[in-house]
């Protein structure tokens, strides 16, 4: 990684782990869940209607949306890489930078695993 420093992803998954452990049980399940795009845009949209200045939500999406644009490229292409799914290896990562450009910021929010990504990620690129 050439922009985002490993203390910023710590930040982002010491952030992400706060909004995601957080949900009550009880909040979520009332939800009817159909596929991943339709939990992730329910989930934020319950989060979005619950936030404050102080929540957990706002504090994670305050911080990834002032990081800078490499750094936002770089922090997208380390969740897909620890996500695993796509099939990319460590020696990808700067094609997944290069296509993560352009990318919405709130992307990164929307990953409830987001904290489990970007640890993986790190720990594919041997950076942990």
């Amino acid at each position: 990684m050439n922009f985002l420093t490993i203390d910023k992803v710590n930040k982002i998954i010491e952030l992400a782990n706060l909004v995601y452990s957080s949900k009550t049980p009880q909040s979520i399940s009332d939800m009817e869940l159909t596929d991943s795009n339709t939990q992730a845009k329910e989930l934020i949209e319950f989060l979005i209607e619950r936030q404050t200045l102080n929540t957990p939500i706002n504090t994670l999406s305050e911080y990834i949306n002032n990081l800078s644009s490499e750094e936002t490229a770089e922090a997208i292409a380390l969740m897909v890489l620890g996500r695993g799914d796509s099939g990319r290896q460590p020696s990808d990562f700067l094609e997944l930078v290069k296509e993560a450009q352009g990318v919405e910021r709130h992307y990164l929010v929307e990953k409830s695993l987001l904290a489990k990504y970007l640890r993986s990620g790190l720990e594919k690129l041997n950076l942990h």
